[in-house]
């Protein structure tokens, strides 16, 4: 999979960011369009499964609990 032909933004006022473009598979094919005014990280998230979301916040918890170590 390819995520070059993307980019993301902030949207406000509450912050959401905006994937906006295409994935494209190896061979340069687009298998899915972000839509023209891009998706919602929040809409999508919150439409993914309790455990789908448990995941990454235990990833994330990590990072989280290393950057405020770090920054004591």
């Amino acid at each position: 999979m390819n995520l070059m032909a993307t980019f993301h933004k902030v949207n406000s006022p509450i912050p959401d960011w905006l994937i906006i473009g295409t994935i494209q598979d190896d061979k340069g094919n687009v298998v899915y369009d972000f839509g023209p005014h891009g998706t919602s990280l929040n809409q999508w998230w919150n439409s993914q499964t309790d455990d789908f979301q448990l995941d990454y916040v235990n990833q994330f918890a990590a990072v989280m609990t290393k950057q405020i170590v770090d920054n004591l």
